[in-house]
């Protein structure tokens, strides 16, 4: 009887021992589906708000582009004819005005210029006080910019052939040239004890006065050598053989001086043009010269 009371008592405490270890099992199941269930809740509000995100940003580029198409069609549409027109309303000469024509070009790439340009010259029987051209810089002087192409091919052109042109003048302005004027009469009259009138008249063979001299065209440049001694010099031999075709010759030649009013002068070349530098070097013709032969045909 001991041995069976005993072992009801074990078995119930069994039992309670079970009861609690399955009531405390179901517990823990119950809050770990509670804690799944609360974090898949969190997963899609998660995903349902990168969706929001990513939608806003979609939308946001949307009227971006839209605002961007929009103002783009304006422009192409509107702004771009206004202002076209403006433009050609400003670069449209003045009544009046004259409008410089397209040149055509040569085998060389040069430009051709009508003889208004290219034959236009100022000596003392053609004054221009008031003349000036568009300047260019170009080896260390200012010319007319119409002739920078023809003089930079023949410098480049020469150099390739072995000889270096270097120029110390070009364009020189109306009140330059009177400067230079009156400083060669002043010379004359204190080392040649000249009077003023003398040297002045005198002066002018070799320094124009003002208004007179053929470097204001911007045509004419003068190579840094003596006049004297050029002439048997390499350079000399090569401009002679070779700037006709780039639409240079020399300026104040020999023998010339009842055409051009000045001294022989063989460092001083002037821009022509091609086809005109052939036919003067062709007829031994000085600028002055050729022009009046023109003239007469």
């Amino acid at each position: 009887m001991i041995y069976s009371d005993e072992s009801g008592v074990d078995v119930a405490r069994r039992r309670g021992k079970q009861y609690r270890i399955g009531n405390g099992s179901r517990g823990a199941l119950g809050i770990n589906r509670r804690r799944m269930f609360v974090s898949q809740e969190k997963q899609a509000q998660h995903q349902a708000a990168r969706k929001l995100k990513l939608w806003s940003r979609v939308v946001a580029a949307a009227v971006i582009l839209g605002i961007g198409l929009v103002a783009g069609l304006f422009i192409w549409f509107f702004m771009v004819p206004y202002f076209h027109q403006e433009i050609i309303r400003n670069v449209e000469p003045e009544s009046g005005a004259s409008v410089e024509p397209v040149p055509d070009y040569d085998e060389l790439g040069l430009p051709i210029y009508d003889n208004s340009v290219s034959l236009f010259y100022i000596n003392s029987q053609s004054p221009a006080p008031e003349y000036e051209p568009k300047l260019a810089s170009i080896e260390n002087v200012q010319v007319d910019a119409r002739i920078t192409d023809a003089l930079r091919q023949m410098v480049a052109a020469a150099k390739e052939d072995g000889q270096v042109l270097i120029f110390s003048d070009g364009f020189v302005s109306a009140e330059e040239q009177g400067e230079r004027f009156e400083k060669t009469a002043r010379e004359m009259m204190n080392d040649d004890n000249m009077t003023a009138v003398m040297a002045k008249t005198t002066a002018q063979a070799i320094t124009p006065m003002a208004g007179e001299s053929d470097f204001q065209t911007g045509l004419c440049l003068r190579l840094a050598a003596d006049k004297e001694t050029f002439e048997k010099s390499k350079p000399y031999s090569w401009l002679k053989a070779n700037m006709g075709k780039y639409g240079f010759v020399f300026r104040y030649p020999e023998g010339k001086t009842n055409f051009t009013t000045m001294d022989p002068d063989p460092t001083v070349i002037r821009y022509v043009g091609g086809e005109n530098a052939t036919a003067m070097q062709q007829r031994s013709m000085c600028l002055e010269e050729y022009v009046s032969y023109i003239d007469d045909q």
